[in-house]
């Protein structure tokens, strides 16, 4: 009976999970339903504006509940083609808005209410490129170009984020604006921003949308007209900043607080920071020379050889900027597997055994470039540092070591004390302040050389 009751236990969590996720999706469809109706009713107001934003919004949450190939979706594409053609005058990104929600579900039909002549015949325009080749506007490469803008990665909670941005001169921007949406929200808030000097616009995301984990924003150019000129990031794949408590908060999340002098102009919000990291590694290494104890032997022919598991890398590190960061990192190494050495010529003294290194230590200083995927940071680095690394190799002509004195010689080789090269691995955040972490190091070692090569796993802290 057991087996049976496995399966069926199994088939009845894996209901009750079919059944959370219907409900799920049937939420979150009846909350975009709703702003979609929202927007019509802005729409036939004229509040074209907030109609707009509205259906922004509407796709977002589609996107976050993974309903972009839904029938839900292809109705706010055709309903925010309506309202860019009709309220804005943009005919070009309203046949675009038609040929999303077309590509979605080919059937689909306007609105009756919201049909017009005009509105119909860029519909029918939008259908028929569907069957034919796209027109020129819409494989017309984005305006992004036109919108110079360093995305910002990284900040401080409960502080407000400065964006600036430079739009080329060739475009004639009237208004850029700024959204945000906090964590958490699937609504974007709107700033203005302002022209500090000719193609220079400046804004900020305000406090009150930093007191999560993260928070989204794109930016929008638009002329004279209201048209949307270019943009960096939309309301369905906006720009995401990361967010760690502020230096010395003493919770994640503080409310009326006292704000702390405000950085010198030019300098990154919420940099610099710490990093600490914990890892174990295991290595293997380039073996040539002599035993450290079996002096009179050479590694016959040399190779590479394990240092074995058993390595602890605590790092402590500084970002001097969001992506650069510079650490040192202390390699302790356990050495496992090598034999005591006997003998006979009393240089090992009145035991006549030499017992073999148990243990390395090393140290490096590290500067690594982190890029940003989202949650995951992928890294590239140099490093230079100085003690060090030992190998395990085998003697088999010197079968007198070990407990019993005719064991085959296991002996470490050392090799230091100058290390030059390389790091390379990823990071990946759980939260904004703590990450798994995977990374390699090469190095050369020298006078007495290696290559080696450790892999390590751990964890990280940045603060």
């Amino acid at each position: 009976m057991r087996p049976l009751a496995c399966l069926l236990g199994l088939a009845l969590l894996a209901a009750t999970g079919s059944a959370r996720a219907e409900a799920d999706d049937s939420a979150a469809i009846d909350k975009i339903v709703k702003l979609n109706k929202r927007a019509v009713d802005e729409y036939e107001n004229l509040n074209f504006d907030e109609a707009r934003k509205i259906l922004n919004n509407a796709l977002a949450a589609c996107t976050q509940n993974g309903l972009d190939n839904q029938g839900v979706a292809a109705r706010t594409h055709v309903h925010l083609g309506v309202v860019l053609f009709a309220g804005f005058k943009q005919k070009d990104q309203a046949v675009k808005e038609f040929r999303k929600a077309l590509d979605i579900q080919a059937d689909i039909k306007l609105d009756k209410t919201l049909a017009n002549p005009e509105i119909q015949a860029v519909f029918d325009e939008a259908a028929g490129g569907q069957k034919g080749e796209p027109s020129a506007a819409a494989t017309a490469p984005a305006a992004a170009d036109a919108v110079t803008h360093e995305p910002v990665t990284r900040a401080e909670q409960g502080k407000p984020i400065p964006i600036s941005v430079t739009i080329d001169s060739s475009v004639s921007a009237k208004k850029v604006v700024l959204s945000f949406s906090a964590d958490g929200s699937e609504d974007f808030g709107e700033r203005e921003m302002k022209e500090e000097s000719p193609g220079n616009w400046s804004g900020e995301i305000p406090a009150s949308a930093t007191e999560g984990a993260k928070v989204r924003y794109y930016i929008e150019v638009s002329g004279a007209d209201d048209q949307t000129l270019a943009s960096k990031g939309t309301a369905v794949a906006p720009l995401v900043v990361a967010l760690r408590p502020a230096a010395g908060a003493v919770a994640p999340m503080r409310q009326n607080a006292v704000e702390a002098p405000k950085k010198e102009e030019g300098t990154e919000t919420g940099q610099p920071s710490w990093y600490f990291g914990l890892g174990l590694c295991s290595g293997v290494g380039w073996a040539t020379g002599t035993g450290e104890i079996n002096s009179q032997d050479h590694v016959s022919p040399p190779g590479f050889a394990a240092a074995k598991l058993g390595q602890v890398v605590p790092e402590v590190g500084y970002f001097v900027m969001p992506q650069l960061l510079v650490s040192f990192q202390f390699r302790y190494q356990l050495v496992q597997g090598a034999t005591a050495f006997f003998a006979t010529d009393g240089s090992c003294g009145a035991s006549m055994v030499c017992s073999p290194a148990s243990y390395a230590v090393a140290g490096f200083g590290r500067a690594s470039w982190l890029f940003d995927f989202g949650s995951l940071h992928p890294f590239a680095g140099g490093t230079l540092g100085g003690g060090t690394i030992r190998h395990l190799a085998t003697f088999p002509s010197e079968p007198h070591c070990g407990a019993n004195h005719t064991s085959t010689c296991i002996d470490t080789v050392a090799s230091g004390p100058i290390f030059v090269g390389g790091t390379g691995g990823m990071l990946y955040n759980l939260s904004p302040f703590f990450a798994l972490m995977a990374e390699t190091n090469v190095v050369a070692g020298f006078t007495k050389f290696t290559f080696n090569v450790d892999i390590n796993v751990g964890v990280a802290v940045e603060y």
